[in-house]
Formats: C-alpha cells, structure tokens, sequence
C-alpha cells in the first residue's frame, strides 16, 4: 500500500478475503484470503467475525488455579510451560540479533513514564525495533518503528527519525531479506513502515486486532482514537476542546495510517492472525501479553548464541522497570498483567527474578546504546553510504550466530547528538478516521 499520510480514510469499502486455520505449535494462526464482505468495523470482522472462535492457545500445563483474574486463556501461559519453552527453544536454530533506533522522544518527564520515577527529572528515550537474522539470510522484525512525520516533528519532542529501510542498509543488512514482522502492538510508532516491506507477512495478536475496532468506533471522542489523529485545531471536523495528540486516551495510538497498513496486510494475504502462544518459526516463539501494554499486546522469543532474548514491545517499555519492578508506560495496561509479561521474560531467559534480567529487550529503555544497559553495550550511531550520520539514530549489535561477521564499525562513533530537521517535512494532516464521531 502507498503511504497514506495525505489519503483519507474511507468511511466504509468492500474487502475480498477467506481465512484459513492452520495448527503452529501451542496455537491457532488464521491466514486471511479472499471472500467478499463489506466492510465498516474492519478489525472485529477480520478478528473474530469470519468463523468459528479459534482454539484456546493455551499451554499444555494444567496449573490454571493460578490463572489471574480478567485473563482470557489463550492469553495464560504457566510457569512450567515457559520452562519448558526456554528449554526447547535452546535446541532450535539461532539468530543474529541487532537494535536500531527508529526515532527519540526527548525531554520527556520521568512521571510520565515511570510513575514510581517522578521525583527524577526529564528523559529522552529511544524507539527500539529488533531485527533478528536467520542461518538462511530470512530476517523478521520485531516491530517496525514510526511513520507519521506530523507525529514526530509537529506533535511529539522527538528527533532522530530515520526510515527502517535505510537504516538496515547502512549496517549491512538487506531490507528485502524482511520475510516477517511480528508487531508487539499495533500503536503508531512500533507498527509503522509496513507498506516498506511488502512481501513480509505480519504477525499480529487477535485481541489486538479487537482493540483496534473497539478505538475506533467508540462514539466519544474524549476516549475514542479520534484524538490520535494530527488534526489541526482549525479544521471544522475537530471537535471543540480535543487536543489532537496522543495524550493518555484508553484508545490512544491507532492513528489511521497505521490502521490502513495494518488492515492492507491482511487484505493482501500478507498477515497471520494469531491467538496466543504460536510457535513462528524454529527458534522463534511468540508469547501473549494481553493488557500488558494493550489488550493485545505479544512477545517474541528468539533463540540466541547467548541465551533466550526476549523482545516487548512497550510491554517492555523499560528494562529499569522489568528489573526493579516497576509498571511503565501505562496505556491500555492491566498493571498486574504487565508484571506477569516481565516474569515470562524471567523464565523464559532463565534468570532468578531477584536477578538483572540482561536478555529482556525493551522499546523505550533509556539507558539503550551504553554500557548501563549491557545488551545494547555495542552500538554506534548509523552512517549511512556518504559516511554521514543518518540522523544521529542508532544501532545495536546484540549478538551474531551461524557465522555471521560483525556489523558494527571498527571504529564506532559512540557521540551521542541529536538531529531535527530545520523545518518539520511538509505533510498533510490524517484527516478522516472509520472511528469519527458522526
């Protein structure tokens, strides 16, 4: 799909598609192709409307009398089941693993983040998408990093954005190699630039999807994701008194753009619908953690030359937080739950939970690309083929397998800088949204 940063989105249009359900290990997975069906509520449609309920993806351990309360059962894995994951995945082919910097929020306040480090001053934060490399060259992301050029320049503090695809071009790695994308959530700026990589299929939780329908179409605008759009306060469909940024609304994070390349992916045959627990590829496991980010919100598990790495999303918004314990960057989060997503990172890497979990990997860990958080320990900011810094974003060697030869720079640039653009890029507002109060 073209970018859509200046296209409205339609009120209602007809979609062609079919699903059907293939059994991964521990889930369901629904492929949707082609059928024809009219189209309003799109993401409820595609959720859960096409078929029967798939099959609970819940894990083989029969321990549910410690299942917490408001937890669906494919969203429940025990304890002996990530165990058993943490050993079998251990025998499974390994991947090489990096981390680069989508874009950085800057000077954000500490609170806002992190409520328990509100005495603590201001912040800037990356926006981390994983990339994992397999023996056979086939790359999947985890994440996809932003896309909204109003909502980097013109509606967050941010700086440093620089498109995926170059960014991997720059450390030596093939965007066309992208053969999957696993999205720990559908927000903004982590499910981004999936148009840039068109023949990757997209991995996405059916509880998210849910959430996406239900922000939507939710008639008040003070809480609907009507007010996640870049509106410009002049525009006569803006409603009186909204605020067109993200903010902290229950549906906040589904601006249109990101819905249509998200819905454009399943329209096209290009995305799996998973239910939980699914086992992607050898190697690669991806785990529920509904609520705790959104309601749909996944983990990936790779297998690594050293160890489990776990990937979160912003249900890993900050690795201070999985090691002390504390909730961050609340937004659709169940704040129990969120715990419950920091234990599996736990279990899953092995580590006793009184101990520094270094192989959890979080979106927004201020402490990324220095020694204090000691996965990200390799970096370098990214230069692109001028030898010039692209943005002053940048990268992570987290660790490499199969053979694979260091990408990072013999002699690193390790000076952090920021870099905005003079003027923001001229780009119209999103201005239509299925969810509009009408």
């Amino acid at each position: 799909m073209p970018p859509l940063d200046n296209a409205p989105a339609p009120r209602s249009f007809v979609i062609t598609f079919q699903y059907t359900r293939s059994r991964r290990s521990g889930g369901d997975v629904m492929t949707l192709r082609r059928r024809a069906v009219p189209l309003l509520g799109l993401v409820a449609l595609l959720a859960g409307s096409l078929g029967p309920a798939a099959a609970s993806a819940q894990g083989t351990g029969t321990n549910t009398d410690h299942m917490p309360p408001q937890v669906i059962s494919s969203g429940f894995e025990d304890q002996d089941d990530l165990r058993n994951d943490a050993s079998r995945n251990a025998s499974g082919p390994q991947y090489s693993a990096w981390l680069v910097e989508s874009s950085r929020f800057m000077a954000v306040p500490f609170g806002s983040f992190m409520p328990d480090r509100a005495s603590e001053g201001p912040i800037d934060f990356p926006v981390n998408v994983g990339i994992l490399k397999a023996r056979d060259g086939g790359i999947t992301l985890y994440d996809s990093g932003w896309q909204q050029q109003d909502y980097i320049f013109r509606w967050n503090n941010s700086c440093c954005f620089a498109p995926l695809r170059e960014q991997m071009q720059a450390i030596g790695l093939n965007p066309d190699d992208v053969t999957r994308i696993v999205v720990g959530h559908g927000h903004w700026d982590h499910a981004g630039q999936l148009d840039q990589f068109q023949n990757a299929t997209l991995f996405i939780q059916k509880e998210e999807l849910k959430a996406i329908d239900w922000a939507l179409n939710y008639p008040d605008p003070q809480i609907s994701a009507w007010n996640t759009m870049a509106l410009p306060s002049t525009l006569p469909t803006a409603p009186a008194g909204i605020k067109n940024t993200c903010a902290r609304s229950p549906a906040c994070g589904y601006p249109p753009q990101t819905v249509m390349q998200i819905a454009g992916k399943i329209i096209s045959g290009k995305a799996e619908v998973v239910d939980g627990r699914v086992q992607v590829a050898p190697g690669l496991i991806i785990h529920p953690a509904f609520r705790g980010h959104t309601y749909g919100s996944q983990l990936l598990q790779a297998n690594t030359p050293t160890g489990q790495l776990v990937f979160g999303s912003d249900t890993y918004s900050s690795w201070e937080g999985i090691r002390a314990w504390n909730v961050a960057n609340i937004q659709q989060t169940d704040t129990v739950q969120q715990f419950l997503a920091y234990e599996k990172c736990y279990f899953l890497t092995g580590t006793q939970t009184n101990q520094q979990p270094d192989n959890c990997i979080a979106a927004h860990e201020r402490l990324s690309y220095s020694n204090d958080y000691p996965i990200t320990k390799f970096w370098w900011n990214i230069v692109d083929s001028n030898g010039n810094k692209l943005n002053c974003s940048r990268a992570a060697e987290l660790t490499l397998a199969n053979g694979e030869n260091s990408h990072m720079p013999s002699s690193p640039d390790q000076n952090v800088c920021v870099s905005r653009p003079s003027t923001p890029p001229s780009v119209g507002p999103e201005t239509s949204n299925p969810g509009v109060p009408r």
